[in-house]
């Protein structure tokens, strides 16, 4: 797996993120971001109006403070802390004209939800390679797995290795399933990737995508269990996607295919 990978194996850098899922059969600490909760559209970004809400406030006890341009004098004691709150005014008001617009915000959001959908087709598409990476000892073929890969690379900045598109997770149970070309598309693998929808617009213009490897297969009135996750943070001007961090949940590690890349 990847570089930024968690796992156990210690010579891999460890970035987690801890929180807690639930299901009908067991409740579990594991290493997973919050699930995002999925809505019928995406929200309105708040940052701008939480900014321009700050730099109101600011101005407002400036003016109280006694600020040039007032009726009130500034004492000695209280120029330091007139200052102060002006350097803070022109910060925040440089933030809020660096932020996007509303409507600018929102075409962001689903631009990059649409990316990172695509991103989770592409990774779904692995877990047909599972039977093979059985066979040879979890080792993954890279000439299988080079038009998934070729497909994927569109999708992430130069900077991303290639090493960090091949596979996030498959599931060990679909080593029982036959290798070759036979596996039709209805294929149930246990497990499918799915994107999740992004609610902010960072202050850098980029958007953190999550993905989650979730559950297919559970029995009545059971909650699907979250065996993996991944998380990249989507650029709106070059329009690709950065600094992938992967990882599994307890119980995803319990019951994943272990994969050594090429």
């Amino acid at each position: 797996m990847a570089s930024k990978q968690t796992d156990e194996s210690g010579d891999r850098a460890v970035r987690k993120t801890r929180f807690v899922a639930t299901s009908s059969s067991s409740t579990e600490s594991t290493d997973a971001p919050e699930q995002t909760e999925l809505t019928d559209g995406l929200r309105t970004p708040t940052l701008v109006a939480g900014v321009s809400m700050s730099v109101a406030a600011l101005l407002c006890f400036a003016l109280s403070a006694g600020l040039p341009g007032g009726q009130t004098t500034v004492s000695d004691e209280a120029v330091p802390k007139v200052s102060s709150l002006q350097a803070q005014i022109r910060t925040a008001h440089a933030k809020t004209a660096a932020l996007p617009k509303a409507n600018d915000a929102e075409r962001g959001l689903t631009e990059a939800l649409a990316s990172a959908g695509q991103v989770a087709t592409l990774q779904n598409g692995y877990r047909y390679l599972t039977p093979g990476v059985t066979a040879s000892g979890g080792k993954l073929d890279a000439a299988a797995s080079q038009s998934t890969l070729r497909n994927l690379i569109p999708y992430f900045a130069q900077s991303v290795h290639q090493p960090d598109l091949g596979p996030w997770y498959l599931l060990a149970s679909d080593k029982d399933v036959a290798a070759g070309i036979g596996i039709p598309m209805s294929f149930d693998s246990g497990f499918a990737w799915v994107a999740q929808v992004p609610y902010l617009v960072n202050d850098d213009n980029t958007i953190t995508a999550t993905w989650l490897a979730m559950e297919t297969r559970t029995g009545p009135g059971e909650k699907p269990a979250v065996l993996a996750w991944a998380r990249a943070d989507y650029d709106l001007v070059r329009k690709t996607f950065s600094d992938i961090q992967t990882g599994t949940t307890a119980t995803g590690e319990a019951l994943r295919q272990e994969v050594k890349t090429p």
